[in-house]
């Protein structure tokens, strides 16, 4: 029942966004995980209980930035660009808060609402989905009291959020990969890959590791964005050694943009060194 609920929803989401798989993290579950909107337009998220308990979700709009190695951190309101501001104003959703028993899930709606005198470019908040924990929270199996008689429990609180991108009037971007490195982090091999942004568009794509003469990819990775405050992004894709190995020929790194936005623009691609 949930699994069709999600594929309905997200058949009925596909106009406004690029499907995108879902993200999970706890009990929670979100599909999709990114929106594109048009300055009136709309869209929908699913929101999804996966566990065995009935959990209360509270749902709220934030800020986040991203720095040149993916990292997205929060940004408190206060020190808010005007673009930032912006996207807060504009954006409504409902509701903002949802109870799901075990295996229920629920839809919530996202509307933009752009005043005439907004000027053209890409506006970017990101909705952020948070359980909200049990007034009274039963014991860790396990969990024994101290000699007093009192006990201490620590609740995780699971939390995801999705990037909810408005553009208004024609937003221009490009994004192309500049260079590809072999290189291992804490022991693992692979190859780092820079890609380079321009323009007022984020980018959004898949980087593909191909050999020489195959067909297809050695790795591939999906869902690789570069947001409009970052001019270059790097990150390390591994690829395990038999891969490498396996491998005849030169290697190179593929990048392609899977944003509606840049539909006809050729993938960019480097030698890895």
């Amino acid at each position: 029942m949930l699994r069709r609920f999600l594929k309905a929803a997200a058949a009925a989401c596909c106009a406004a966004m690029v499907a995108e798989p879902a993200l999970a993290q706890g009990d929670l579950l979100v599909a999709p995980t990114r929106l594109v909107l048009p300055g009136g337009g709309g869209g929908e998220v699913v929101v999804s209980n996966t566990g065995d308990r009935t959990t209360t979700y509270r749902i709220s709009l934030v800020l986040r930035r991203m720095d040149r190695t993916g990292q997205i951190k929060p940004v408190d309101e206060q020190a808010a660009t005007p673009a930032e501001a912006a996207a807060l104003e504009i954006l409504n959703y409902a509701p903002r808060k949802v109870t799901l028993a075990p295996q229920q899930a629920q839809t919530v709606r996202i509307g933009v609402r752009a005043p005439p005198t907004l000027a053209p470019g890409e506006y970017r908040a990101h909705l952020l989905f948070r359980a909200v924990p049990d007034a009274v929270a039963p014991p860790a199996p396990g969990t024994a009291p101290a000699a007093d008689g009192m006990s201490i429990a620590l609740t995780p609180i699971y939390g995801v959020a999705i990037p909810v991108i408005v553009r208004i009037g024609e937003v221009a971007g490009e994004a192309r990969i500049v260079s590809a490195e072999r290189s291992a982090v804490d022991g693992q091999s692979g190859v780092t890959v820079t890609i380079a942004r321009t323009g007022a568009r984020s980018a959004y794509g898949s980087i593909d590791l191909m050999a020489a003469g195959q067909a297809k990819p050695v790795v591939t990775v999906k869902g690789i964005a570069a947001y409009a405050e970052v001019e270059e992004r790097s990150l390390f894709v591994p690829v395990p050694p038999e891969k490498l190995a396996g491998a005849k020929g030169a290697l190179s790194a593929r990048f392609v943009e899977n944003d509606a936005a840049a539909r006809g623009g050729a993938p960019s691609e480097v030698p890895v060194r």
